[in-house]
C-alpha cells in the first residue's frame, strides 16, 4: 500500500475502503494476494477464480496485508505472446483456405 498505517474501524466498510484509506496499491503490489489478519489469529486471503470470488471483510483489530511482487519472478512478454498468437491464427486461416479450395 502507498501509506501503511492505522485506519480506524468503520462498521460496514469493506476491504476496498481500507485499501483506499491507506493510499491504494503501489506498482509493486500483488493485488491478487491481499489478506486480512483478524485479531483472533485467523487469516483470510482474497480469492478469485473463473466463476467465484471471495473478499474478506476486515473487523475490529484486523490488519490488511498486501504483499509485494517478487522482482525475480519471470515476467510474461505480452508483445511476444500476442505476436505468437497472431502467427498461429494466420497459419490456421491459411491452412483452412488451402484445404477448402480443393
Amino acid at each position: 500500500m502507498n501509506s501503511p498505517g492505522s485506519v480506524l474501524f468503520r462498521r460496514g466498510a469493506g476491504l476496498d475502503y481500507y485499501l483506499s484509506a491507506a493510499g491504494g496499491f503501489t506498482r509493486a503490489a500483488e493485488k491478487g494476494q491481499v489478506s486480512v489478519h483478524y485479531a483472533n489469529g485467523e487469516v483470510r486471503t482474497k480469492h478469485r477464480t473463473f466463476l467465484f470470488h471471495s473478499t474478506p471483510t476486515p473487523g475490529p483489530g484486523s490488519e490488511v496485508v498486501v504483499p509485494i511482487k517478487d522482482p525475480n519472478a519471470p515476467r510474461t512478454d505480452t508483445v511476444a505472446l500476442f505476436g505468437a498468437i497472431a502467427q498461429i491464427l494466420a497459419s490456421t486461416i491459411a491452412i483452412i483456405v488451402v484445404v477448402t479450395r480443393k
